[in-house]
Formats: C-alpha cells, structure tokens, sequence
C-alpha cells in the first residue's frame, strides 16, 4: 500500500474534523456563497504537528489485505475539540461550529 495516499486520507479527515469543530458553517447559503465563507480550514488553520499512529490489520476481503482509511480519522476531532473547550471553559457547545462569539455567549449564559 502507499503510505503517502494514507497520510493524506489520515491527515485530511483530521483537518476536516478541525473545521466541522470549529469553523465550517453551511447554514445560512446565502452568506456562505464560496468555500472560503464556508469556513473551511486553511493550512495554517490546524497545527503541523500531528502525529498519526498507524494500526495495520490485515483484511482477508480487501484488496491484497487492505481496507479503507478515508472516514475513519473524521470520527474524533470534533468530539475531542467539543470536550476540550468544555473542561477548559465548562460550557458545554451542543451546535456546531462552536466560534468563538458563541462560546462567548455560552459563557456569559453560564454566570
């Protein structure tokens, strides 16, 4: 397998993950006419310090043992950002994504 296409689909779920956590807002089409008014995250957007930990389990119905890589890094970063600003703050964002201004709102709903 190339372990550069796996990067890739590792990394890139994670980003996307960042975004759906705290950026990417689809909501309201009319504001959100192009992806950079979506919220999608650039490169300098998400730290460059990720470390992927790779567990390699052989798959005896895929091709030359292998499975699938793209939806899986996609199923935490949200919920860990989520919690994080929730230990960190003691709010707890139930609507994604949690901007800044809304866990302002939060905050101030909490006192």
């Amino acid at each position: 397998m190339n372990k550069l296409v796996v990067d890739g689909q590792l990394y890139g779920g994670l980003v996307q993950g960042i975004g759906l956590a705290l950026s990417e807002d689809f909501e309201d089409l009319k504001k959100h006419i192009d992806l950079k008014g979506c919220g999608l995250p650039y490169i300098l957007d998400v730290p460059d310090d990720i470390d992927l930990i790779y567990q390699e389990t052989y798959r005896p119905n895929g091709p030359f043992g292998a499975a699938g890589c793209g939806e899986m890094p996609l199923t935490s970063p949200h919920a860990s950002i989520i919690n994080a600003i929730y230990n960190a703050a003691g709010v707890r964002m139930t609507h994604l994504p949690a901007r800044p201004d809304k866990v302002l709102v939060a905050l101030k709903a909490k006192k």
